[in-house]
């Protein structure tokens, strides 16, 4: 299904969020950055905002303090006095600093959310299906690094419950591998970098919107990995050990061949899991992936995701239609100036 092109519509507010979880250091750090050099975020169309999510996680160097705030975004949650966990409440009032979420107006037009992953994800851009803007951005910033990839929330939600979806459009820029709690200079730089490029994007938007000029934007495509499932590892029967926590049932290990290999092509019978005895899993397509000849594994034995049940992430590769305006380039490019303000 094509997106639903709303380029009429200027983008006035740009938040960058950074510390939804709090031992994701990369885009604390970032974040922290952008707000000793307010400079680099400024473009005469728009005003860019920085903000930091969960600041009770940030101090603490935790991924969360009750619970995942990056699941705290539902519209049905942020509106139930129920819910009132640290992060729940500190969810209401983004939203009521940045929505309210569901509006024909809210505060935010786009939200960029800073994350990072220990899994080899690069950066990946994650996001709404149909949000048009976000893919014209993912493929503005693949025109200008290769490795990046454009990946679409699971399809066919009414609600997603992640900080971006408070604003008109949005995305959660994941970033690996990286360890909790550190940051990496290479990875940090990256990110940086495409930043530029996209704050640069979004201004050229404007300047088309304003001219009212529909010529500006060009019909093309851009290659999305569209999220379809989880897969979670084998697990005993039973607790045999009585050992506690998350990983007490967990039989076997994600396979040595794909350690690392997120957005790799995977094939029916590829390793994909190693047992405690030494024995190779090969991968099983499920029902939905029977159409497919290959899936693409992501989130790869990412370590927050244990207590989620979750070994990895199956995408489906397509080529999804998207608008682009050009955009002049700055006198100085992106990557320059980023390196500039450090």
């Amino acid at each position: 299904m094509d997106p639903v092109w709303t380029h009429s519509r200027p983008v006035k507010v740009v938040v960058i969020t950074g510390g939804t979880h709090g031992n994701e250091v990369n885009g604390v750090a970032l974040a922290r950055h952008l707000l000793r050099h307010p400079e680099l975020t400024k473009r005469p169309s728009f005003e860019t905002k920085v903000l930091f999510s969960n600041l009770k996680a940030i101090e603490k160097n935790q991924r969360y303090i009750e619970e995942d705030m990056n699941r705290c975004f539902f519209k049905g949650d942020l509106a139930d006095p129920s819910k009132t966990t640290l992060e729940a409440k500190r969810a209401k009032e983004i939203d009521a600093q940045l929505g309210p979420k569901g509006s024909a107006d809210p505060v935010a037009d786009l939200i960029i959310d800073l994350h990072n992953t220990t899994a080899n994800t690069g950066v990946a851009l994650m996001m709404p299906p149909q949000d048009e803007l976000s893919h014209a951005i993912g493929a503005h910033l693949l025109a200008h690094d290769a490795t990046v990839r454009v990946v679409n929330f699971t399809a066919g939600k009414p609600d997603y419950p992640m900080l971006c979806t408070i604003a008109r459009h949005g995305m959660t820029f994941e970033v690996g591998a990286v360890a909790w709690g550190c940051i990496d200079g290479a990875l940090f730089q990256q990110s940086l970098t495409l930043l530029m490029h996209a704050l640069d994007y979004v201004h050229a938007h404007n300047v088309a919107v304003a001219a009212g000029d529909s010529a500006a934007w060009r019909k093309t495509t851009v290659p999305t990995y569209d999220a379809v499932r989880t897969v979670d590892y084998p697990k005993y029967d039973a607790n045999v050990t009585a050992c506690p926590g998350a990983q007490a049932l967990i039989a076997a290990t994600v396979h040595p061949a794909i350690r690392g290999r997120d957005f790799v092509p995977l094939r029916r019978g590829d390793p994909i899991f190693l047992t405690m005895e030494g024995e190779t899993i090969g991968f099983e397509p499920a029902d939905e992936d029977r159409s497919e000849a290959a899936v693409y594994p992501f989130f790869i034995d990412e370590a927050a995701y244990y207590e989620k049940g979750i070994a990895y992430m199956i995408a489906h590769r397509s080529d999804q239609p998207v608008r682009l305006v050009k955009v002049v380039e700055a006198s100085e490019p992106a990557s320059k100036r980023a390196r500039l303000a450090t």
